[in-house]
């Protein structure tokens, strides 16, 4: 262990990111070359590396899951080390083609763009270590859960072993998207000592930023008859435009401006975007969903490959819609919520062939549909097991109008039919707000689209149907499994995709010969431009502001600038107090067996460093109650936190034993830690510091 968790953090990350290359790159390389998917054995190099990272996003999932699952972890890492070899033989036997220096300029920009990004990943999701503080970034609000699945599958196998929920006996964790954390299990156990489950995590959100800017650059190359430097502009255009988000700065700015409200910014808990329903911005989904976008990047890639097999022999067509399938078998294992869209899309999408009379399409296109199902039931039959809504709903879904949160407490009295037509007619407000400058483009698009030019490139017609299932499912559709609207948030994954081509489509056409020669365009299209620059610089500053906020929170918590309550801490000792937990949590890593079972106090706010930083199953917590009774997990929770107002070691014993605990891990916010001079009379800590004390209890492990 390096002395400075920061240093430390950066290691691991970035050595995680490396061997990522096993699951991200070699197996879509040798996939896409097998299949010649996308004419992958005519591209350029660094093309291939394009398509190889976009195709291991879409069909490692499932690979992974499928092999581990139903054969051992061994036979997955076995099979990786195929996939390797077979891109190593591939490499050495290409030959490398002359590429102009205009398009030399090019990758240049592309891989600085790329080692850019994963640069800024790494720094921006590590924890920061200043002398005696440490501080994580607001993301990890979600990692704790997260990085707390990935401990368990790399402890447990896949399914894992639910890592926040032990009532006597392990209980497998099915009910939830689980894809993304295998690859970072399997990168766990590869990286060994020097890679942890924290680190995985981070490195797998820089490679999802990979696949994102991949998929757009080939997705535009696909779609587009333009080659070359075009194509290149095109790319790199477009993938600059995931920097931009909505216009969310202008609301908030007025929020801070208004005395009467500035106390309640802690209400957004370090996140710009909790002030609305949000539509998520790329940066931000990708931070904290990275999953989400996975699943998105997954069915494209499924969206792509159909729309290349129509000259296709019938032979290499079967070949393609069995990738197609298993991309969307990947889709499913990632985010139910986005794949669900596409099913939509799909089935429509369906019927607009067979009314084209394009039968045989639509014919693979259920023959993908049923290689998805067969290659995913495994996960599926977990998945429709019995579940229990933490929100009190029978059913996942609901059907809602979208909110737009800085009314209600103007309308919270209406009935909900008034309160949902207020909502359906402020509709346009609020995408113009969550989407900003694509929400403009995106109607500029439509209009310099007529009919006849719809039907001049087919991707225009698949794009049209899938924004107008996002809009249809995104307006009306909310999930009810939590109190957020999850599903509201995810459903648009898919039509901010297409908003951001449509931009792209957009731009070049206002200004079709570049910034220098725009001298030469109409006065009118000028200030057409110039609104949009306006809108492209509030999105972009919108966004600086998110990841700013999203890292410096915790440091504003501790210079008392976030107000208090906060949700992370109750006084400006936070920096201190991650320090000691992470401190803690090492000796508990280091010192117990593997089957050590902890438990922290289960009452108050989210634990996130027993997630983050154990690496042992926990006896109840918040993290994972997925698929657990709300009022057996109530119950189990009230019994456990009554060891935490405990003086008398016999009776919590008693309470430990019959809740499977082997170690307390008790801090300084716990009515226990008061009680501490009486207790350590009884029995010594094993580990203790300023905040946290460790002891054993009920059934005690040795160290």
């Amino acid at each position: 262990m390096l002395n400075n968790y920061t240093i430390h953090d950066i290691f691991s990350s970035s050595l995680a990111f490396i061997l990522f290359s096993l699951i991200y790159v070699f197996p879509g390389y040798t996939t896409a070359w097998l299949f010649d998917l996308f004419d992958f054995r005519k591209r350029l190099q660094s093309v291939r590396f394009v398509i190889a990272i976009a195709v291991s996003i879409a069909v490692s999932p499932i690979f992974a899951f499928l092999t581990w699952n139903l054969v051992s972890v061994r036979f997955t890492f076995a099979a990786l080390g195929v996939f390797a070899i077979g891109f190593g033989v591939i490499l050495m036997k290409s030959r490398t083609v002359p590429v102009s220096g205009r398009i030399k300029h090019f990758q240049w920009l592309a891989i600085l763009a790329a080692a850019s990004w994963t640069a800024f990943t790494i720094a921006s999701l590590v924890d920061i270590q200043i002398g005696d503080k440490l501080y994580f970034n607001i993301v990890s609000h979600d990692f704790t859960t997260r990085v707390a699945i990935i401990n368990a599958m790399t402890r447990t196998g896949v399914p894992p072993v639910n890592p926040s929920y032990f009532p006597g006996h392990p209980v497998r964790l099915t009910y939830l998207y689980y894809f993304w954390y295998i690859p970072c299990s399997l990168i766990d156990q590869i990286g060994g000592v020097w890679v942890d489950a924290h680190a995985a995590m981070i490195a797998s959100v820089a490679w999802c930023g990979l696949a994102l800017m991949s998929i757009v650059a080939l997705y535009l190359r696909t779609r587009n008859p333009e080659g070359g430097t075009k194509a290149w502009k095109s790319g790199l255009l477009g993938n600059a435009l995931l920097l931009v988000s909505g216009l969310d700065i202008i609301p908030i700015l007025f929020w801070l401006a208004n005395p009467k409200t500035v106390s309640n910014f802690a209400s957004l808990q370090g996140d710009l975007e909790q002030w609305n329903e949000q539509i998520t911005a790329w940066l931000g989904a990708l931070s904290w969903v990275p999953h989400h976008v996975a699943a998105l990047i997954a069915c494209l890639v499924g969206i792509m490959l159909l729309q290349t097999i129509r000259r296709k022999s019938t032979f290499q067509q079967l070949k393609i819609t069995v990738v197609i399938g298993l991309a969307f078998a990947s889709a499913i294992g990632l985010s139910v919520f986005v794949t669900l869209v596409f099913v939509f899309f799909w089935g429509i999408w369906l019927t607009v062939f067979f009314f084209q009379k394009e039968r045989k399409l639509g014919l693979l296109m259920v023959l993908a549909g049923m290689i998805a199902l067969i290659a995913a039931s495994p996960f599926l039959l977990g998945l429709i097991t019995p579940g229990y809504s933490s929100t009190g709903h029978d059913l996942p879904i609901a059907l809602s109008v979208r909110v737009f949160r800085p009314i209600i407490p103007l309308v919270i009295t209406y009935p909900p039919a008034l309160l949902n037509l207020v909502f359906l007619l402020l509709l346009p407000i609020n995408y113009l707000v969550e989407l900003g400058f694509f929400f403009i483009t995106g109607l500029l698009w439509i209009q310099q689209h007529n009919k006849r030019q719809l039907q001049q490139n087919p991707f225009y017609i698949s794009e049209t149907i899938l924004l107008l299932v996002t809009l249809l499912i995104g307006s009306f559709v909310r999930s009810t499994t939590i109190e957020t609207n999850d599903f509201g948030w995810r459903a648009w994954l898919p039509g901010q995709f297409v908003l951001l081509i449509w931009s792209v489509d957009v731009v070049n056409a206002l200004i079709p010969n570049g910034w220098r020669n725009i001298a030469s365009i109409s006065n009118q299209t000028q200030k057409l431009i110039r609104q949009l620059a306006i809108l492209l610089a509030i999105g972009l500053l919108t966004t600086i502001a998110n990841i700013v906020l999203l890292r410096t929170w915790p440091l504003m918590v501790d210079a008392g600038i976030a107000n208090f309550p906060n949700g992370l801490s109750p006084d400006t000792q936070l920096g201190k107090r991650t320090l000691a937990a992470r401190q803690a949590y090492d000796y508990v890593n280091e010192k117990t067996p593997e089957a050590t079972i902890i438990e922290s106090n289960p009452i108050g706010i989210l634990d996130i460093p027993i997630g983050l930083y154990a690496n042992r199953q926990i006896a109840a917590s918040a993290h994972t109650a997925f698929g657990v009774s709300a009022e057996e997990f109530e119950s189990r929770i009230s019994r456990i936190a009554t060891i935490f107002n405990g003086t008398n070691w016999d009776t919590m014993d008693q309470t430990c034993k019959e809740n499977s605990i082997n170690l307390l891990i008790a801090n300084d916010l716990d009515p226990l830690w008061k009680n501490l001079p009486v207790l350590e009379q009884q029995r010594q800590p094993l580990y203790q510091n300023q905040y946290y004390a460790i002891f054993p209890c009920g059934n005690p492990v040795n160290p």
